[in-house]
């Protein structure tokens, strides 16, 4: 049978960061990071089990999808690349770390992380070339995306250009960030997908949250309207769920808010919003 857990792994991570643009919101500035699948051998350390360049980039995408390169030769390639036992089991260890862990990315997205300014001088030996670095502390393990500014890009556009997990287990599972003195509040992170450029907020910070919500409790005191918990938390569900901050015209238009829906969810959150907006 055909061993098809790398491709999987790779199609997995595709449909999370290639398939959508996200919108990471710090004070001042919006990061738009965007990916295409070329990004992802490398994430997936692929660059370290042979010769720079020979499972990176489109030979990489390629190797993975025809099934040449395959979950379990990852380890053969590292035995014939590394000579010493040690060398080849932590690289090894390395590499299935990375693949294993890098769908996780979602719940970075998902949950509270911090965003560094990655400044090189703290941690020269590392030689780890990025703008920003995204950690995002689990139970057992650190996980860590590298952030980087398009070249030449107008926008303040940006790509994905690491990836590392880090065990707690381990004394030094602090290492790449811990001399980082710059960081950044995310008050929220917007998904877009790419082709029906429908947004929604994926995260949003407590503080943010609190933010908003005094901002709809003032604008239905302005409107007349005595604003309940409840009428509160259910418009908040549909900011989050349409990525918009929802005006007083369009709460009002309850044909509007239905015609966004595109599934019963949808569909099923606006219906419980115009029975309490009633």
């Amino acid at each position: 049978m055909k061993d098809t857990r790398l491709l999987d792994k790779f199609n997995e991570i595709k449909q999370i960061l290639c398939r959508y643009d996200y919108y990471i919101h710090i004070p001042k500035r919006i990061l738009h990071l965007t990916n295409g699948e070329l990004k992802i051998p490398h994430l997936m350390g692929m660059q370290y089990i042979a010769k720079e360049g020979m499972f990176e980039g489109d030979r990489g995408v390629y190797m993975i999808k025809s099934g040449r390169l395959c979950y379990d030769s990852i380890e053969k390639l590292i035995r014939k690349y590394y000579k010493r036992v040690e060398k080849q089991e932590s690289m090894a260890a390395m590499v299935y770390g990375k693949i294993n862990n890098l769908p996780r990315i979602n719940e970075m997205l998902r949950t509270e992380s911090v965003l560094y300014l990655y400044d090189i001088t703290a941690n020269p030996e590392l030689q780890l070339k990025t703008d920003y670095l995204l950690v995002n502390q689990q139970t057992d393990v650190v996980l860590q995306l590298g952030i980087i500014k398009a070249v030449k890009s107008k926008e303040k556009i940006c790509h994905c250009n690491s990836f590392m997990v880090d065990y707690k287990k381990n004394e030094d599972y602090d290492l790449h960030y811990r001399n980082l003195t710059h960081c950044y509040e995310i008050s929220k992170i917007v998904r877009e997908e790419k082709e029906t450029k429908r947004v929604e907020v994926i995260y949003q910070s407590l503080e943010a949250e609190q933010r908003e919500q005094t901002g709809i409790e003032k604008m239905l005191a302005t409107a007349g309207i005595r604003a309940d918990s409840k009428l509160i938390k259910s418009i908040l569900r549909l900011n989050k769920k349409f990525g918009i901050y929802h005006t007083m015209d369009m709460l009002n238009d309850g044909a509007g808010l239905l015609a966004k829906c595109v599934d019963k969810r949808e569909k099923a959150l606006v219906s419980d919003f115009l029975a309490l907006w009633e």
